[in-house]
């Protein structure tokens, strides 16, 4: 799956400098390029058999309706909006539905229209090669006997999914519609598992590197990742709240042999929110040693540093005494005064020297 529509770079490359967090998001409306249009597929199966087309004209989803399979209608990008609007007018979606697909940088959210159920999910995915998380909004609509999934781009994690469609495999075929929408959104969620599985071995990487003394770029780091933490939350969060709402909806489009899948998949979404609060707690307190790390070395720095000013503060004091320019100072003239003041200061450094180390300040 490639969607290089939006992007959050987790590790910092050399001409990369962390950003902070905008105070606001502003809402983002898609405008449609000229010429392009959204890729629809449709999915009508039953326990007895499964039909799969290309979607041209949403007019051809009238028939599907209120047939007594199940209907899948999947739209991959948001470029033509008139066509979106038909397909809303044809499925008979509210406008502010359709506001809300169009408006791709809304939190996930959950609402019941009484004869369709809509509610939004943020899927994400990981770019190894880059080191980029990938987000797609998808907008899923839960009607009588059909679901409707929209995507910003095109690419999704669904194939399993329609393979066990094709294939006959599971209960897929013989459930309902409320079961499709249930095992779409298992998907997404298990893509969660495996961001949450990838930011963990990031971590794991930056304690190498704090444990190793490993400076370089090291804060920029963990500011990346505690920067992509903090957008995971953001994502996972409002979705568990999503799913809540969803398993105690009172709505006759929720079977009730659906329910324990429901409780299963809160139950997932709550560990890894679980997981992300831990990756958070973890970073905190790298950053944490880190800069306790840190201060410890300046201050190893400033001691070595005092020592020395210490030791060479009285021979200092000595040399510019014996370095003004006065004709008659004691031991000027003699022939052995310069190898007593060496003497001298010699002595006074092994003096200094080993009251520091009795004081263990060395």
């Amino acid at each position: 799956m490639k969607r290089k529509h939006k992007v959050l770079r987790l590790l910092r490359e050399p001409d990369y400098t962390p950003e902070p967090e905008p105070a606001a998001v502003e809402s983002k409306l898609v405008v449609p390029p000229a010429g392009q249009a959204p890729h629809m597929t449709l999915i009508d199966y039953a326990a007895d058999h499964v039909t799969e087309h290309e979607v041209f004209d949403p007019e051809q989803c009238v028939p599907f309706r209120h047939a007594d399979s199940v209907t899948w209608v999947n739209v991959d990008g948001l470029q033509d909006t008139k066509k979106l609007e038909q397909l809303a007018k044809v499925m008979g979606f509210h406008a502010l539905t359709l506001e809300d697909i169009l408006n791709t940088d809304i939190r996930p959210k959950i609402e019941d229209y009484g004869d369709y159920v809509y509610f939004v999910a943020k899927m994400l995915d990981i770019d190894k090669a880059t080191d980029q998380i990938h987000v797609d909004q998808l907008s899923l609509i839960l009607g009588p006997g059909y679901v409707v999934s929209i995507q910003e781009e095109p690419g999704d994690p669904f194939g399993p999914v329609r393979n066990r469609i094709r294939n006959a495999t599971g209960r897929l075929r013989r459930s309902a519609a409320d079961y499709l929408a249930y095992a779409l959104l298992d998907v997404v969620i298990d893509q969660y598992f495996v961001v949450a599985d990838w930011i963990s071995e990031r971590i794991e990487k930056l304690d190498e590197q704090v444990a190793a003394d490993e400076r370089a770029e090291l804060m920029q780091n963990l500011y990346a990742v505690k920067r992509a933490v903090i957008f995971l939350r953001k994502s996972i969060l409002p979705l568990r709240d999503v799913v809540f709402t969803l398993r105690n909806l009172d709505s006759d489009l929720i079977r009730e042999s659906t329910a324990p899948y429901l409780r299963d998949l809160y139950d997932h979404i709550v560990q890894v929110s679980d997981r992300i609060e831990t990756s958070r707690d973890l970073l905190s307190g790298l950053q944490d040693v880190y800069l306790s790390t840190l201060s410890n070395r300046t201050n190893t720095v400033m001691k070595i540093v005092a020592v020395f000013s210490s030791i060479f503060l009285p021979l200092t004091f000595i040399t510019g005494v014996f370095g003004m320019n006065f004709e008659f100072m004691p031991l000027i003239h003699r022939s052995w005064g310069f190898a007593l003041s060496v003497i001298s200061m010699l002595s006074i450094v092994a003096a200094m020297l080993c009251y520091f180390r009795y004081k263990r300040w060395i």
